[in-house]
């Protein structure tokens, strides 16, 4: 593998796979020429209230043999929670707290859509959806149109925060989950406003996780997950929901050969936007956790080589004279270009979870804000080290194609 940075990993081979496929990945959202026209804590988004709900525990219940009798307790389904609802609970419950997005641009427009965060009035969309907008507007699903101000816009990570001075009686903002922990086939539900069809619902499963796709601005966005829930344009910047009803990630972009939905669509993970769209709200601009490292994988047969076992984690090959890990001390390797690096520090573990890849230190990064501190589990000359480090915002210059 490619020495990666964990906000800047190339995904070299997500788009080769979307070249055998013949399918390139484009926004989704509806153009003026398109057919039919560990959670940062306190996540407040700056003047209204935001339900973050955190991942339940699976319900047990007793469980019954042939003779009726209860024997003990078992998981209600694997995999699942009692508190799972039907799609049509799912939809009903937030569908109104989803918004079709109108922007106009002098070059004319595009339709998109948006979900409430906060009692507040804040709005959560794709920054492609009202990239140069000089007015936007926001539909609720019972026709209620209100001009939106833009707050603030970060096409590096394809995230826009707006405000609405009122919102319709009884309209209550989208649970926020967490991404992190999702398992490929856990069923997912996307709204939206596909082609501008309004508050259409979709259905799916997550169908990959640590995918990587690339913003308008030629960033890379790790750690995005793939659906098979039907996305096409017009969906860009609507919530991707469990079956809990709280939303996961954001759908941005879908694999197509020809701007229709092919059965790959990609949203990004809730964790990641939280802290950006805060920084957004509070500051006007975004802030970007960032670590300071390039990074490799530690693969079996570079481990074999390394005289390394069966360890697993990631090889330090360079830090940033800038970055939190050089001043925490983290060493990296001799030789950054080495096929064999030497002297170079091995992440096993962000905040206590496993780091086994690239994906795993950036969404532990990621889903901070700047000023954080965390620790990072590094095996170093055979012995385990633990490096606290407070997190810093991303250099402008860091991370861009």
């Amino acid at each position: 593998m490619d020495d990666q940075n964990p906000n800047e990993e190339p995904g070299h081979r997500h788009r080769a796979s979307l070249r055998r496929i013949g399918a390139i990945a484009i926004p989704a959202v509806i153009g003026a020429g398109a057919a039919l026209g560990v959670m940062a804590a306190a996540v407040g988004f700056d003047g209204g209230t935001t339900t973050v709900i955190r991942e339940s525990p699976v319900t047990m219940a007793p469980a019954v043999d042939t003779t009726g009798k209860t024997t003990g307790p078992q998981a209600v389904s694997e995999g699942r929670s009692a508190s799972e609802l039907s799609v049509q609970e799912v939809v009903r419950r937030t569908s109104p707290a989803v918004v079709l997005i109108s922007s106009t641009t002098a070059e004319g427009g595009a339709l998109g859509s948006g979900f409430l965060v906060n009692t507040g009035g804040r709005i959560i969309t794709n920054a492609h959806v009202v990239k140069g907008a000089e007015k936007t507007t926001v539909t609720f699903s019972d026709g209620t149109v209100e001009t939106a101000h833009i707050l603030g816009v970060d096409e590096s990570s394809d995230i826009a925060v707006l405000d609405v001075a009122r919102t319709p009686t009884g309209v209550t903002p989208v649970p926020l989950g967490r991404s992190n922990g999702l398992l490929v086939g856990q069923d997912v539900v996307a709204i939206g406003n596909p082609y501008g069809f309004e508050h259409t619902a979709t259905t799916g499963i997550v169908s990959a996780l640590k995918r990587v796709i690339t913003s308008p601005n030629g960033f890379t966005i790790q750690n995005v997950i793939q659906t098979d829930a039907a996305i096409n344009q017009g969906n860009s910047g609507g919530p991707l929901l469990d079956r809990e009803g709280r939303v996961i990630g954001m759908n941005s972009q879908i694999a197509s050969q020809n701007g229709g939905n092919v059965g790959i669509g990609f949203a990004i993970p809730i964790d990641t936007i939280l802290p950006i769209a805060d920084s957004i709200a509070r500051t006007g601009r975004a802030e970007h956790a960032w670590i300071g490292i390039t990074g490799r994988e530690l693969t079996p047969a570079l481990a074999a080589k390394m005289g390394l076992g069966d360890r697993h984690g990631v090889l330090v090959t360079e830090t940033d004279p800038r970055g939190p890990a050089r001043d925490a001390g983290m060493k990296s390797a001799d030789n950054a270009t080495a096929k064999v690096p030497t002297g170079a520090d091995l992440i096993v573990a962000v905040n206590g979870r496993p780091a086994t890849d690239m994906a795993d230190v950036s969404e532990a990064v990621a889903s901070r804000r700047a000023g954080d501190e965390v620790t990072v589990t590094v095996l170093r000359d055979g012995q385990s080290i633990t490096l606290r480090l407070t997190l810093k915002d991303r250099p402008a210059d860091v991370g861009v194609h």
